[in-house]
Parts: structure tokens; sequence; C-alpha cells
């Protein structure tokens, strides 16, 4: 049975939060959802822009492609947020490819269903608006960041960017919500696996982390945030 819009309890969906009540019906009339299992692809880089994508449920990993073959996290995605959006104008083509990085259940919204809505609602519009400076300024803040940084400094960064998008276990504060494959970590500070295992061990013996089998945990918060000047 597809979810009504109108009814849906994800309050802090764009839609559902900056969307009137008048638009909301129409866009659960006009939307799809499909399921995704961990490794499937949600859309491709290159691909034609069709429409705007919302997380019901899982995560996603946004990426990109470097120096050819290589593969560059450039955005984590949980539930409530959008994907696509980085495919509007211009050529309407996707610059980023989007991949469920646990099974997932994602939303499809036609893109002149998206662009209507943006037409006629103000403040949906405006807060999209909000949306992408904010993307971008922390994007350019972490690759000038990144241009100068150590080994461990990037690493530092990585943590803290999984930590900002999925946060830390509900019923344990110290230990991270979710905490991707040591080659994802690679990839988002932009760096090599055989790097970052050895930079997290150099973190665990300075009881900065704690390693967990797959998992891991932030003993010392604090000290990352000043390693990378992240806030």
């Amino acid at each position: 049975m597809k979810r009504k819009c109108e009814t849906c309890t994800h309050y802090k969906c764009f839609i559902n939060k900056y969307c009137s009540a008048e638009w909301k019906p129409l866009i659960t009339f006009h939307k799809s959802s499909k399921e995704y299992a961990a490794g499937s692809t949600i859309f491709s880089e290159g691909d034609p822009v069709k429409g705007i994508y919302q997380i019901y449920t899982g995560k996603i990993k946004v990426v990109t492609s470097f120096n050819g073959d290589k593969e560059r996290i450039v955005r984590l995605a949980k539930s409530e947020e959008l994907l696509g959006h980085r495919g509007l104008g211009g050529s309407m083509i996707y610059p980023v490819t989007a991949i469920a990085i646990e099974d997932s259940q994602v939303t499809f919204i036609p893109i002149d269903i998206f662009y209507s809505a943006i037409k006629s609602n103000p403040e949906f519009s405006f807060q999209l608006l909000m949306f992408y400076a904010d993307e971008f300024k922390a994007t350019e803040r972490r690759m000038k960041l990144m241009s100068s940084m150590s080994a461990r400094e990037k690493v530092a960064v990585a943590i803290l960017t999984i930590v900002n998008a999925f946060g830390f276990d509900n019923d344990d504060k110290s230990l991270l919500n979710y905490t991707p494959t040591r080659k994802d970590i690679a990839s988002i500070a932009g760096t090599t696996y055989e790097t970052v295992i050895r930079v997290l061990s150099n973190l665990e013996k300075s009881n900065i982390i704690v390693q967990e089998g797959k998992a891991i945990r932030v003993l010392d918060l604090d000290y990352l945030k000043s390693l990378c000047e992240m806030d």
C-alpha cells in the first residue's frame, strides 16, 4: 500500500515539513517507492535526471568517480533525506551515483511534479535553497581541509562525517550508530585502505577510539573535532 504524504510521520522530510496540505495528496498520487538491498544502485552517474528521491528507511552513500575508476564518497544520507538533487539544472544529468549501504526503502518523485511543488510552495523552495547552500559550504570546507591534512586528520574528518550523518547508537552514546566498511572510510577520507587501518590502530593506541570488530567507539570526540577543526 502506498504511504501517504498527508499522514506521514517523517517530520524532517522536506515535503512533509514544507509543502502545503493541498499539495501532499498530489505528490502521494504520483510518487512510487522501491526497496533496495544493500549494495544496490539507486541511480548512476551519467544517468538522465527523471526525478528526485526521498529516503524512507535505510542508509545511502553518494559517490563520484575519481581518477577514472576510483570511487570517492561525497555524502552519506539517511532516512528523511533527499537524493538526486545534485543533478538538477543544466544538462539534467546525475553527476554522482547513489548506492544503498544497508537495506533501504526509497521514494521516487517525478521531476515535473517536484518542479511544480517548488513553484507552488514558497517555503519549500526557500528551504531547499538553504539546504543547497549549507551542503555546498560543507563540501567546500571539507575540500579545503582535506587538501592540506595529514592522514590522521583525514581519517578524523571521515569519522566525524559518519557521526554527523548517522550519529551514535541510541542506547550507547559513544558507539557509532553505523560504521561503514574500512574501504568506505578510506573513500570518505580520500586515502588508502592500508592508511585507514594504520591510523585507526594509532587512534586506538592513543585512547581516542576503540575498534569493536567492525564497529567503532569514539572515546574522545572533542579531540577528533580539534584535530580537523570541524564543528
